[in-house]
């Protein structure tokens, strides 16, 4: 079963369920895994091969968070998935598409199941203040000028991690829906949002995302602490977050003067979030 409220997917009926919404989602290849290591992992050692090629595990053993740490993938109806895509964009372009799938990814789930998430800068999905959901992007250079993009998506569907082994508040969707949520209609909500973004142009992402970022943005007009490096070379700064930069940066208002945050630890109280930089290889 797969869309009646069951948590195991079958990626047939994905693929099928998908392939009308667009030209790149009918040519999407969707493949479900029992078990894997991490998806990410997977499709950026088979990059040159993995074109339009989404990857979804019902359980990852050494799935992979902020700052390389381990994101907690248990066989509990939470949603690990990861795409790859080949693209000619520019690095700077493709660090804009995280907080666009995230805006995407909201609106998707937000309509289907009436959950208000935000988005905390730069890569993490929140729900009534509580994490739910993050992102990782990834990227391989090919031949020929040609990129792969592996963007990694982990959503808290049906459990959470233990907050105080985290240090911070968690959430999943379940716990804030009366209703039961299928894990099949989360999966599509985010290949959708993924699918989409893809298929737009540079100029037409950023605009889209300035648009509509600030709707959900968590640290918007808060105090922030923004924390750069570790041990006697590690620097702190202060100040008020004023939303993003067309470039995708964090904009502080540090009191004198406003400045643009590219990478660092962003905390709020007990909210913390680390900035995700495209990684290369």
């Amino acid at each position: 079963m797969t869309n009646d409220g069951s948590q195991f997917l079958d990626g047939a009926s994905l693929q099928r369920t998908l392939a009308g919404q667009s030209l790149r989602a009918a040519a999407a290849r969707v493949e479900v895994v029992e078990n894997i290591r991490s998806t990410n992992a997977k499709l950026i050692s088979e990059a040159e091969s993995a074109d339009n090629h989404f990857l979804i595990a019902h359980q990852q053993t050494a799935g992979v968070g902020r700052r390389g740490g381990a994101w907690q993938s248990p066989p509990s109806g939470n949603l690990y998935l990861s795409y790859c895509f080949h693209t000619r964009q520019l690095l700077s372009e493709v660090a804009l598409m995280p907080l666009a799938f995230g805006v995407e990814i909201a609106q998707g789930i937000e309509s289907k199941f009436a959950s208000p998430l935000s988005l905390k800068w730069p890569n993490d999905l929140y729900l009534k203040g509580r994490k739910c959901g993050g992102m990782l992007l990834e990227t391989k250079a090919l031949a020929d000028g040609l990129m792969a993009v592996v963007v990694g998506v982990g959503i808290n569907v049906a459990s959470h991690p233990n907050e105080k082994l985290l240090g911070r508040p968690t959430t999943c969707l379940q716990s804030e829906c009366q209703e039961p949520i299928a894990l099949f209609e989360v999966a599509l909500a985010v290949m959708s949002a993924i699918t989409l973004i893809c298929e737009l142009p540079p100029r037409e992402v950023s605009q889209r995302l300035m648009r509509q970022w600030s709707k959900r943005d968590f640290l918007l007009g808060q105090s922030v602490v923004v924390s750069q490096g570790s041990g006697a070379a590690g620097t702190t700064v202060r100040g008020v977050a004023l939303g993003i930069a067309p470039d995708g940066g964090l904009r502080i208002d540090l009191g004198d003067t406003t400045e643009i945050f590219y990478a660092g630890d962003v905390s709020l109280g007990h909210v913390s979030g680390h900035a995700n930089v495209p990684r290369t290889e």
